[in-house]
């Protein structure tokens, strides 16, 4: 009896593999990429300690924003283009000469859009992620060792604000746009669920 499992039969389709990944900073395609994370979402789980009358189970429910966890890559340092050079001139040029003094929105302006690709084994994408004003918060440069021979890893952690993501049937999440206040109570009042 032929069976269509995975496991059990032939596949027609390979899986997803986590070795095939492109990522690109900025518009630039980092092909000295080593791991990169895809994104983390946390929901939050409220009224974990309320209890109704004659309860005995909380009152746990769902809150209301996902929360982004920050991701982390490693790169390996190519020495042409040498990594840890364009890292510190884009560090450089978001504290305006004054490192290390950084001004938030240079520091995002230097790091533009960061695009994690996944895929398959023709090269065609079956998952794309885009990071929306994603900065990094922390960047290891490596460490040396005379009794190692391997190569020189960079490490960075980026935070973002939102991510939008694109699958290979056309299945999509865009993220809300940050947006203006409020102007007017019927404004405030869609913006957050007709609580004020």
């Amino acid at each position: 009896m032929a069976t269509k499992g995975f496991w059990t039969g032939s596949p027609t389709v390979d899986p997803t593999r986590q070795f095939r990944f492109k990522v690109s900073i900025g518009g630039l395609f980092v092909w000295w990429a080593k791991t990169c994370d895809k994104p983390k979402v946390n929901i939050p789980v409220l009224g974990k300690d309320e209890y109704y009358l004659n309860s005995p189970l909380p009152d746990i429910h769902p809150g209301e924003i996902a929360d982004f966890q920050p991701i982390t890559m490693t790169f390996i340092d190519p020495a042409e283009p040498h990594e840890a050079a364009a890292i510190i001139s884009q560090l450089n040029g978001a504290s305006n000469g004054n490192f290390p003094r950084i001004e938030g929105q240079a520091l995002k302006d230097q790091f533009g859009v960061v695009t994690i690709t996944q895929i398959d084994s023709k090269g065609d994408p079956l998952e794309t992620w885009t990071l929306h004003e994603a900065f990094p918060t922390s960047v290891d440069f490596g460490s040396l060792d005379y009794g190692s021979d391997d190569f020189i890893t960079i490490t960075m952690t980026f935070e973002y604000t939102a991510f939008e993501v694109t699958m290979k049937g056309g299945e999509k999440i865009v993220p809300l746009r940050r947006r203006r206040a409020p102007t007017s109570m019927k404004e405030a009042k869609a913006l957050d669920g007709a609580l004020t």
